[in-house]
């Protein structure tokens, strides 16, 4: 993997709503996907990766949100909420110069789990079109959640592996979920697995043992 430069490093809503305790669906122990995080965005500028990153970046009155639908309000666009993680290496604003942002969940009746719908700044370009312009080959999941966005990414990645080629890879220690029914984690990790990704960590990414 360290040999190619077609991989793409897809860092999935790294943001304050789903790893800080203040945000607003926060994931416990979603701030520990900083320290990995760093380590694959840092991997990835040495050896010129892409790197990609999707936002949810919600309207304050989305059917996502209680009472009609399943969470609290969260991400809601141009909030601390939805600014990325700020120990990240990457700019806290996602408007920033931030490489490859997609926004996703930003109709007001849209969930937006799926990091592939989301659309560059100003409904510019799309997760799919990007990687197949650069030719990727390779591709490594990490962020949150594990049982929701991650997991729906992942399962989109395999759905067109045969069709690009590509790879699809998690890393899974730079990943935490919500939890929401007790064995949700490892549920989705079963299914990643069963659809054809390779579950893996960032170590054995880093040196080259996955």
């Amino acid at each position: 993997m360290r040999q190619t430069g077609n991989c793409a490093i897809f860092g999935v809503d790294p943001q304050n709503c789903f790893g800080h305790p203040k945000g607003g669906l926060y994931v416990p122990g979603g701030e520990k996907i900083i320290k990995p995080g760093n380590k694959l965005i840092a991997f990835g500028k040495k050896y010129g990766f892409i790197m990609m990153f999707s936002a949810d970046w919600h309207l304050p009155n989305s059917t996502h949100f209680k009472p009609v639908g399943p969470w609290p309000p969260h991400g809601i666009a141009g909030t601390w909420d939805a600014e990325f993680l700020s120990g990240l290496g990457i700019p806290s604003d996602p408007y920033s110069n931030a490489p490859f942002v997609f926004f996703k969940g930003t109709g007001e009746n849209e969930n937006g789990y799926d990091p592939f719908e989301g659309h560059g700044i100003g409904g510019s370009d799309s997760p799919e079109n990007m990687l197949d312009e650069y030719k990727i080959k390779v591709l490594i999941f990490w962020g949150l959640t594990t049982d929701w966005g991650v997991k729906t990414g992942v399962f989109t990645a395999c759905r067109l592996a045969p069709k690009y080629g590509w790879k699809v890879y998690v890393a899974i220690d730079a990943c935490r979920a919500v939890n929401a029914n007790p064995g949700d984690e490892q549920k989705a990790i079963d299914e990643m697995r069963a659809a054809g990704a390779i579950i893996t960590t960032t170590e054995e990414i880093i040196n080259g043992r996955a």
